[in-house]
């Protein structure tokens, strides 16, 4: 396969043409999400710069702004369930590292706002994909609330509801956005996600329902302990009393995730592996194999013979 990119967003920027022009989308297959995670790069190229070339950069930087059209894509479903701007930051950081192959965002996550700026080997990004994807990360940090959001690239501000008319100068650099909102939190409030403090009961299995609330999410032991307002020595040495340390217990809050998307739905298996929180597919498949003594795909297999056979 040549350079792919998330058919997710590729699904949601066709499901976008379809309702503003649909004649872009003649002799256009769009991959279903559900099926396979990865879309040919060079086929989304395309029709970026069909959508560039007769709407200039409006409608792809709104894209961000029909987000509910992708109410059904898990990765996207994921990214929408963060606590905070730098959870999001991380997990979108880690769905391009997945499903990228040429060209990625670094994002610095600074008191209300984002630092952006695109990367890639060989031809850098389109104009049109750089517009693409600062839509698509403004209507995200709207999604998980923030408020008064505003777009600055091609040395030019936008807000939400100017997008649409948004034009640039020819030549405008675009490979480099900022994203702000107002917002009165602190860096420091930014890097934690809201949580109780936990006192009561055993503590691996408050620490699997805390995980679950953001399986997507890339747990560290500093995150949690920061949380549940612990050290991470004394909660590494309350694991060790039940017998269990971070990383079991982490396992079996994806693997249980895993195994229901498995089972339950259509999810192509990198997808899975994403929205569990694994840094690739290579770990997700060691981590299950480890755990489960098959593969992901021969449990979904198994399973699914299994219920040929009721």
């Amino acid at each position: 396969m040549g350079d792919f990119t998330y058919a997710g967003l590729v699904a949601l920027l066709a499901r976008v043409i379809g309702d503003h022009d649909p004649a872009l989308l003649d002799g256009t297959t769009v991959a279903d999400p559900m099926k396979g995670a990865m879309a040919d790069a060079d086929s989304k190229q395309s029709l970026v710069q069909r959508v560039m070339d007769r709407h200039g950069p409006g409608l792809l930087l709104s894209t961000g702004q029909y987000l509910d059209l992708a109410d059904e894509t898990p990765a996207l479903t994921v990214l929408r369930n963060s606590a905070t701007p730098w959870v999001l930051a991380e997990k979108f950081m880690r769905l391009e590292r997945y499903h990228h192959s040429a060209h990625r965002t670094l994002i610095e996550t600074q008191k209300g706002a984002w630092i952006c700026a695109r990367y890639g080997k060989g031809q850098l990004s389109s104009d049109g994909e750089n517009c693409l994807i600062a839509g698509l990360l403004l209507g995200l940090a709207m999604a998980i609330g923030r408020k008064e959001p505003r777009l600055e690239i091609g040395g030019r501000p936008f807000t939400p509801e100017g997008l649409h008319c948004a034009t640039l100068e020819p030549g405008a650099g675009t490979a480099q956005f900022r994203i702000s909102w107002s917002s009165p939190a602190t860096l420091k409030d930014q890097q934690r996600s809201p949580a109780p403090k936990y006192d009561k009961g055993r503590l691996s299995d408050r620490l699997a329902a805390l995980f679950e609330t953001d399986i997507g999410r890339s747990w560290s032991v500093a995150d949690t302990a920061q949380i549940l307002a612990a050290s991470e020595r004394s909660l590494q040495r309350r694991l060790n009393t039940e017998a269990r340390s971070y990383s079991s217990v982490l396992r079996r809050a994806r693997m249980k995730a895993a195994t229901m998307l498995l089972v339950e739905t259509d999810t192509s298996l990198a997808e899975i592996g994403y929205c569990c929180g694994y840094a690739d597919q290579a770990h997700f498949q060691r981590d299950f194999l480890r755990t489960a003594n098959v593969t992901p795909r021969q449990f979904r297999l198994i399973n699914r013979e299994a219920d040929g056979l009721i």
